[in-house]
């Protein structure tokens, strides 16, 4: 069943995008249940759809959003260096991560907009897919991306940090997404790419191999989903 590389990163990679979005959606679903009942001074207005939006003060969950960034961090830090090489600590490592991951993008879609959270997930698996048969079957070699990508990251998270602390033109934003886009359309075919040539040797068909390529690609998917979330938010 599991024979090849890719079934193996497939099943990993796979599980862990299904554990993070049912706690996204679990957790919106919860903030609309204690809306409804008037906990934690939760507000809605009407977006331009006419659909019911929630709206999250900052400020009130800051403590709690940085929280899950610390604890994020440290258990990714835990996965690399202890859940690699062994898959039954790396799975519970990764699933914890995940269920982080999740809690991060419900508190992120609530702040902007949960009702984007549907199409811009349509969107990214459409991408994510895309990619995957360019990247692994095309013939393309993609490995000339690894520099251009490095580099490109590189300002788009300087661009970030910047806007952290100065106020940007929403249409300056948008830029900074759609430039964000392209770099993990980038890298998803880049590691889908990696992933066929690395399969090709039975040397590198192993676990922990799969569990470096299903980290990799999650991390793309992940940040793709972000990266058109605040391109396509108002």
């Amino acid at each position: 069943m599991f024979a090849t590389l890719f079934s193996k990163t497939f099943t990993i990679l796979s599980l862990q995008l299904l554990i993070t979005w049912a706690t996204t959606i679990t957790a919106i679903n919860w903030f609309k249940k204690f809306y409804l009942q008037g906990k934690f001074k939760i507000s809605a207005s009407k977006n331009e759809a006419g659909e019911l939006d929630l709206e999250l003060n900052f400020n009130t969950i800051k403590p709690y959003f940085w929280a899950l960034m610390i604890t994020d961090i440290i258990v990714f830090l835990l996965l690399l260096f202890f859940g690699i090489n062994n898959l039954a600590i790396g799975l519970i490592l990764f699933s914890i991560w995940s269920i982080i991951t999740g809690l991060e993008l419900a508190l992120t879609l609530l702040l902007v907009d949960e009702n984007l959270g549907g199409k811009v997930l349509a969107i990214t698996a459409s991408i994510t897919a895309a990619a995957a048969v360019t990247g692994m079957y095309s013939g393309i070699r993609f490995g000339f991306l690894g520099p251009i990508l490095f580099g490109s990251l590189t300002l788009l998270i300087a661009a970030n940090i910047v806007r952290l602390f100065i106020s940007i033109p929403r249409v300056s934003q948008r830029v900074i997404a759609f430039f964000g886009v392209f770099i993990f359309i980038g890298y998803l075919l880049f590691d889908f790419n990696q992933l066929a040539d690395a399969g090709k040797d039975e040397l590198t068909n192993t676990w922990s191999t799969a569990m470096w390529f299903a980290i990799d690609i999650y991390l793309d998917i992940v940040n793709l989903f972000l990266q058109l979330l605040d391109l396509l938010s108002d």
